[in-house]
């Protein structure tokens, strides 16, 4: 099936960059939420979630309205670099890593600001290298997505705030685990593990409306079950690349014997 393309040759992408400029006000509006100092953690971390539909969308309609440019490019990345760069990071020090700061056992080191910075820095980090080479990412990614890593960071929130886990549990895994998992988020972003990217692959142009229809499912299930099935499908998402990362020597090692055999039999 051929993908349609709307008549808007020569003009200004408007639409694209209005989709992008919603990326951006949600990307600080979750930011400023957290720095009233208030529990807002919820409300940010939706507010980070529909950034991430935001940038979705402004790639779609770059496309289907054929006006991708270099401009709409280099705003996609700085809208990115706020709302799952900077957004997330701020959210995880509000919450966490202050207290690792104001510990007095802490001496010269800030170990939040660290963490904190690492994040933020490795997002910068990858979405600098998807600009510089982003012919090499038509059908997978070389590292994690920033919109993932902000994903499971945001879910986490929204499932943290449902009351779906004890208060006990929250506050261990927001001391202990959280920071942890954050910094691992960023060196992710940056590593050589190759993520699948579904949205770029031809299955989504050829089954648009049963695509379409499934996932106005997931968004029921995720409406219901208060951020649980985000936080699984964002943490199946990053386990899935590791997986395949580790699998993947593996499975290219097997092959190796085989090779040389049947080398041999032919010399043979």
């Amino acid at each position: 099936m051929n993908r349609v393309r709307f008549p808007f040759y020569g003009t200004v992408p408007l639409l694209p960059n209005l989709f992008t400029a919603a990326n951006l006000v949600l990307g600080i509006r979750a930011i400023t939420l957290v720095l009233r100092g208030e529990n807002h953690y919820d409300h940010a971390a939706v507010c980070v979630m529909l950034a991430m539909l935001c940038d979705v969308m402004d790639g779609m309609a770059a496309r289907m309205t054929n006006t991708v440019s270099r401009f709409g490019v280099e705003f996609d990345s700085l809208a990115d670099l706020t709302s799952f760069g900077i957004a997330p990071a701020v959210m995880v020090y509000r919450q966490a890593l202050i207290s690792y700061d104001a510990a007095n056992w802490r001496g010269p080191a800030h170990i939040g600001f660290l963490i904190c910075a690492i994040y933020a820095g490795c997002a910068a980090l990858r979405l600098a290298r998807f600009n510089a080479r982003v012919g090499d990412e038509t059908t997978s990614f070389m590292g994690l997505p920033s919109p993932a890593a902000a994903g499971v960071v945001a879910a986490y929130f929204m499932l943290s705030e449902s009351g779906l886990l004890p208060d006990a549990l929250c506050a261990f895994l927001s001391n202990w685990i959280l920071p942890f998992v954050t910094a691992a988020l960023g060196i992710l972003m940056v590593s050589s593990i190759r993520y699948p990217a579904p949205v770029k692959r031809d299955l989504w142009r050829r089954r648009h409306f049963v695509y379409f229809a499934l996932a106005a499912g997931v968004l029921a299930l995720i409406i219901a079950s208060r951020g649980a099935t985000l936080f699984a499908l964002f943490s199946g998402y990053v386990i899935w690349g590791l997986v395949q990362h580790v699998r993947a020597p593996q499975a290219a090692g097997d092959t190796l014997p085989g090779a040389t055999s049947e080398q041999d039999e032919e010399e043979d």
